[in-house]
């Protein structure tokens, strides 16, 4: 029985190694910077694309001044550079290339400055550290992707995971009947496995088996309860007109003060550990 569960875990493995790419890991690579530069890329050709696709994409949409959003991230290392001040910096740097490439800059709020983070690599050596050192766009509570962008137009260029080579990609759906197809060779192989025993016990003389043997139950300590915060519409609504009231009253963008309250509240409490989720989703979760 034990070499049936091997074979079917091993089948259910090539079906997903085969046919299990979503595209959800298109955004490693993405817009990446060398280490304590702010405008310099770890792959300056692959960026540039990257830029190229993304202010196309911006262009096509119908936006109003200060809803595109750009966050910048640094990693955690030892020396005299502010970590905050070089991601605010990162973020500058994509907004202006993306002003370069035509999208108009009243578009953008503030740049939103992260410091060190470890959301992609552990911070423990190079390979993570590189992973930290990126800035990423924001529009409609949503990050923009490669995947994101391919979605919207199949003719732009998504780059690929190599650092010299792009490629488009067109879009993937994944073939369940795969799984299906592994789930009925399952069954049928199980079937003809507890056929073959119960005749070889049928054939054979009966052989009383001995009592199992007792076995104590293993504790097992319980999972530590993750820290959820649910960012309610009040304190949304309440953290706007704070920005508001740091104008000194001055009319500006409420639909861009309510969305930059949302990115400041989530990683003000991304921060210090809490998972972030909007009103909205706990209501429909």
């Amino acid at each position: 029985m034990k070499k049936l569960l091997l074979f079917l875990v091993f089948l259910a493995f090539c079906g997903f190694g085969a046919f299990g790419d979503t595209g959800e890991q298109e955004e490693i690579d993405f817009l990446l910077f060398f280490p304590n530069s702010s405008n310099q890329f770890a792959n300056q050709n692959q960026a540039m694309i990257q830029l190229d696709n993304a202010a196309e994409y911006l262009m096509g949409r119908d936006l109003n001044p200060g809803q595109i959003f750009v966050f910048g991230y640094a990693a955690a290392a030892v020396n005299d550079i502010d970590s905050v001040n070089l991601s605010r910096d990162r973020a500058l740097f994509v907004i202006n290339e993306l002003e370069k490439r035509g999208v108009a800059r009243d578009l953008f709020a503030a740049p939103v400055a992260y410091g060190s983070v470890d959301l992609w690599g552990g911070n423990t050596n190079e390979e993570d550290r590189i992973l930290n050192r990126r800035a990423r766009i924001l529009l409609d509570g949503s990050f923009l992707t490669p995947a994101a962008i391919q979605a919207a137009d199949s003719g732009i260029k998504i780059t690929g995971t190599d650092n010299t080579a792009t490629a488009d990609v067109s879009s993937f759906k994944f073939p369940w009947w795969i799984i299906i197809l592994l789930l009925i060779i399952a069954l049928l192989a199980a079937l003809l496995f507890l056929l073959s025993k119960k005749k070889k016990n049928s054939a054979g003389k009966a052989v009383r088996e001995p009592p199992p043997k007792k076995v104590e139950p293993i504790a097992v300590p319980a999972a530590p309860k993750e820290k959820v915060k649910v960012l309610s519409e009040e304190e949304i609504r309440c953290y706007a007109y704070g920005l508001y009231e740091r104008r000194n009253g001055q009319d500006g963008n409420a639909e861009g003060d309510w969305y930059r309250s949302i990115c400041e509240l989530t990683a003000y409490y991304e921060a210090q550990g809490y998972r972030v989720i909007l009103y909205w989703e706990a209501e429909n979760a």
